[in-house]
């Protein structure tokens, strides 16, 4: 059975609390717990990092991931199957990527609404993010637009919401971008409704996203566009920094 992605439960995804686990087993890999809020990396967010406290020693674990069970990679030994640990996330780490996602769909929206611009890849980081943008005509991108564009929408303190939708409320909101791509996801997931976790920046953008953002944009800063690489076929990959 997958473990539930507890970070889902809370919004904003920032200042992540310690919490008390079990060890349930170990492996090659690290270690799975009885649960874990921990951020599995995915969507192009990484995943976080901390420590195990226990007994008065502690265990660094390294970037988590999932599949069917959150997995946190420890390299170093003394930790057995049974034995509780505290679990504290590296809040820094956390925060600064939350805060590059809610830049990051900021950007991938902007660029939507005024050139049609598709957002074709990404991978955040937490000094430096990049996004891969498609556009049908890629004379119109100019960098420092879309630059002023993200930034207005950052000093508006728009607020950034967490939605649970079915099928047919996702498929019918005007504000949905990409439909047949979310389309695509809700096919993937299955069952007679599934429910998607959709994000929302009023305003400006409704997505389905599973990872960790603001509860508004202003504490995001002024983002900042640095290189710009052609990557052929309309494509531009843009760097960022906030």
């Amino acid at each position: 059975m997958s473990q539930t992605r507890r970070h889902l439960e809370h919004h904003p995804g920032i200042n992540p609390a310690p919490f008390k686990a079990t060890i349930e087993s170990i492996t090659d890999e690290g270690v799975i717990l009885s649960d874990s809020w921990c951020y599995p990396k995915g969507g192009g967010q990484p995943g976080d990092t901390g420590i195990f406290q226990s007994d008065g020693e502690e265990f660094r674990f390294g970037e988590v991931s999932a599949s069917s069970h959150i997995l946190h990679p420890v390299s170093s030994g003394n930790l057995q199957v049974g034995q509780e640990v505290d679990c504290v996330i590296d809040v820094e780490r956390r925060n600064a990527l939350a805060s590059m996602h809610s830049a990051a769909h900021i950007l991938s929206a902007t660029a939507n609404e005024r050139w049609g611009a598709i957002t074709v890849g990404n991978q955040l980081g937490v000094t430096e993010s990049r996004m891969d943008l498609k556009f049908e005509n890629r004379d119109e991108f100019d960098a420092n637009i879309l630059q002023d564009d993200a930034n207005h929408w950052v000093n508006k303190d728009a607020e950034i919401m967490i939605h649970e939708w079915g099928r047919k409320q996702i498929m019918t909101d005007d504000r949905v971008r990409n439909r047949r791509f979310v389309e695509r996801i809700i096919d993937r997931i299955g069952g007679s409704d599934p429910r998607l976790r959709m994000v929302e920046i009023e305003g400006i953008d409704l997505c389905p996203c599973a990872g960790t953002h603001l509860s508004s944009t202003s504490p995001i800063g002024d983002i900042t566009i640095g290189r710009v690489q052609n990557k052929g076929k309309g494509t531009f990959r843009i760097y960022f920094e906030i």
